[in-house]
């Protein structure tokens, strides 16, 4: 009796396994659409890149020999004009090197002129010999004179001490930079683009900054002007460097302030898009569909074209804008 009443229990049970599996696959399944609409406007491409504010004239100034620095006469941020002595080097030994150079010429010459009194000594030959040698002193002192100025550094033209590599005391090296002078004039942006993006950008392209110092709802506009051709590698990653030219000179703006800026490379008007999502592609064909009533899609065949920064995507043909494209499909 139990072993008959545990076989009815099992083949109930296997009754509504079976039933619950043929319902589940026969029962009416309900789609809901998330649809976004197609609509005509503007469609914009824009490359986004960082930088720093870079003045239009820059000069590092170095001392032509080295030496231990004995005088500084500037320091970073101050306003400095053309000719200004900047800083002084010890002359070590040049000095008594003048001195020897100096006596050695007035033995040369000591020697011409008693070769002239002994004239019948001394033949053309000889006495043009030892001009020669007087040449040769002479340029000697010049030589030193020349490296007793190169001691001193001056500034080459107006502008604002912004780096000051060494300190009183320290040993310069020479043709290394101790200084570095700036002239504001029309500073530019200069930005890092990676090279992804670098094939979109162009001379003359419009482009939107914001600068950390500012107010972030504050833009100022530019123009790229100048595309560096050679590549710049940071952290392993390739860049290239841009400059942007600033529209209107804002006084608050100072060298070497962190810019972020959007550069406008490519922008179409009056033309239809849609989102991105809604454009599938079947055997290379790219296709949407279209919710119409009755909760009924239409499959509709498109020819895409700019894909602009919002997620949208321009359609060339295949809707007129105004059209519910599916984003998303959701069985129930």
């Amino acid at each position: 009796m139990f072993r008959k009443k545990k076989t009815y229990v099992i083949l109930a049970l296997i009754v509504l396994i079976i039933g619950g599996i043929y319902y589940w696959k026969t029962r009416p399944v309900k789609i809901d659409y998330t649809t976004e609409t197609a609509k005509v406007g503007t469609i914009a491409k824009t490359v986004s890149a960082t930088g720093e504010i870079k003045p239009e004239i820059e000069s590092d100034l170095a001392f032509k020999l080295s030496g231990r620095v004995e005088y500084i006469f500037v320091d970073v941020g101050d306003n400095i004009i053309k000719g200004q002595k900047i800083a002084v080097i010890d002359k070590g030994i040049l000095l008594e090197q003048l001195e020897q150079a100096k006596h050695e010429l007035e033995a040369q010459n000591e020697t011409l002129k008693n070769m002239k009194n002994r004239d019948g000594t001394y033949n053309h030959a000889q006495r043009e010999a030892q001009r020669a040698q007087i040449k040769e002193s002479e340029g000697a002192i010049n030589e030193i004179k020349k490296q007793i100025g190169d001691t001193v550094l001056y500034s080459p033209m107006d502008g604002i001490v912004t780096k000051k590599n060494i300190e009183l005391g320290e040993n310069a090296v020479a043709n290394a930079s101790v200084l570095t002078v700036s002239s504001l004039g029309e500073p530019f942006v200069q930005l890092d683009v990676p090279e992804s993006d670098i094939v979109d950008v162009k001379i003359g392209q419009k482009a939107m900054i914001t600068f950390d110092a500012l107010p972030s709802d504050e833009e100022l506009a530019g123009e790229v002007f100048e595309i560096e051709p050679a590549s710049t590698v940071i952290s392993d990653v390739v860049y290239y460097k841009i400059k942007i030219k600033l529209a209107k000179l804002d006084e608050r703006l100072k060298i070497g302030m962190s810019a972020d800026a959007d550069i406008n490379t490519a922008e179409k008007n009056n033309v239809v898009m849609a989102p991105i999502r809604a454009v599938k592609n079947d055997n290379g064909q790219e296709y949407v569909e279209i919710l119409k009533s009755d909760n009924i899609t239409e499959k509709i065949n498109v020819k895409t074209g700019l894909r602009g920064d919002d997620g949208m995507v321009e359609i060339i043909s295949g809707l007129s804008g105004g059209e519910n494209v599916v984003v998303l499909t959701n069985e129930k």
